[in-house]
C-alpha cells in the first residue's frame, strides 16, 4: 500500500486542486462527475436529507462540484492527508473533509443513506482487501440504503483491448497502482448483500449507466489513435475525442463503470 500512498502524495504535488488529479483525461472526469451528480439528484428524491459519505475525494474537486449543483451535505474521507489538506482549502460550506481508510471506517453501522466512490476501491491491491472494503460500506450503510461506483473492471478492458488489436493496436495496462474488478467474481460477492438499485426503483434508472463511457472510451482509446497512428503523437483532451462523450453509451468497451447498489 505504500507505493499507492506514494503515488497520490506525487499527485497532490503535482496537480494541487486540478481536476486532473487522478485523472489526467478530462472528458473521462467530467463525465463521472456528471452521472455522479445525476444520480445523487435522483436518490436526493428518494432520501430526504440524505447523510451522504464520498469515500476517496481526493482533492476535493468532485466534491465541490456536487455542493455547487445540489443543496446537499457531504462527509468526505481520503486515506491521503495531502489530498485531504488541498480539499479543505476549498472553503466548501456543505462539507467535511478527513482522513480515513474505506478499509477500517470510522462510522456507526448504519451512519449513512448514500456512499459513493470515484476509482477508490480499485486502489486496493487484493480481492481480499476490496471485498473488505465492500463490506465496510454496507456496514455503515442503512438498510435500503445505496452504495453508487464508478470503479474499474476487467471485462471492458479486455473488450477494449480485443478492439485495440482488430486495428493493431497494442493492449492498454492496468496501471501498476490499481487492481481492476473481476466483473464475475464481484457479481457473485455482492449477491447477497446488494441488489440493483434500478431493478428496485426502476423509475429512478438511468439508460445505460453500468457502460456511461463505453463510446467514449471506443472513440478515444480505438479509434483516434488508429486513425493517427504513426502519423504524430497522441494528444488527449481535443476537440476530436471530445465528440464522443456526448455520443449514448452503446457496448461494454470502457474498464471504467458504474454500478448504483441498494443494501439488503
Amino acid at each position: 500500500m505504500d507505493k499507492i500512498k506514494e503515488h497520490y502524495i506525487k499527485e497532490a504535488k503535482e496537480f494541487g486542486d486540478s481536476k486532473q488529479a487522478t485523472m489526467r483525461d478530462i472528458n473521462i472526469r467530467d463525465k463521472e462527475v456528471e452521472k455522479i451528480i445525476e444520480y445523487l439528484n435522483i436518490l436526493k428524491t428518494y432520501f430526504k436529507n440524505p447523510k451522504i459519505l464520498e469515500i476517496g475525494c481526493g482533492n476535493g474537486y468532485t466534491t465541490e462540484q456536487i455542493v455547487k449543483q445540489l443543496d446537499t451535505k457531504l462527509m468526505c474521507i481520503d486515506f491521503c492527508e495531502e489530498f485531504t489538506e488541498i480539499a479543505k482549502k476549498r472553503n466548501l460550506q456543505n462539507a467535511t473533509f478527513k482522513v480515513g481508510d474505506v478499509l477500517n471506517l470510522k462510522f456507526d453501522d448504519a451512519s449513512f443513506d448514500i456512499v459513493f466512490t470515484e476509482r477508490c476501491l480499485i486502489n486496493l491491491d487484493s480481492w481480499e482487501k476490496q471485498q473488505k472494503a465492500l463490506n465496510e460500506i454496507r456496514r455503515i450503510l442503512k438498510v435500503g440504503g445505496t452504495f453508487l461506483m464508478i470503479e474499474a473492471f476487467t471485462d471492458g478492458l479486455d473488450n477494449l483491448n480485443e478492439a485495440r488489436k482488430v486495428v493493431g493496436l497494442n493492449p492498454i495496462s492496468q496501471p501498476y497502482h490499481d487492481s481492476y474488478f473481476d466483473k464475475k467474481k464481484f457479481i457473485r460477492f455482492i449477491r447477497d448483500k446488494f441488489e440493483d438499485f434500478s431493478i428496485a426503483h426502476p423509475s429512478f434508472a438511468l439508460e445505460n449507466y453500468e457502460n456511461f463511457l463505453s463510446s467514449y472510451y471506443f472513440g478515444s482509446k480505438v479509434l483516434y489513435p488508429a486513425l493517427i497512428a504513426e502519423k504524430k503523437d497522441l494528444v488527449y483532451n481535443n476537440k476530436f475525442v471530445e465528440f464522443f462523450r456526448y455520443l449514448p453509451a452503446y457496448g461494454n468497451y470502457s474498464y471504467v463503470q458504474m454500478f448504483v447498489l441498494k443494501k439488503i
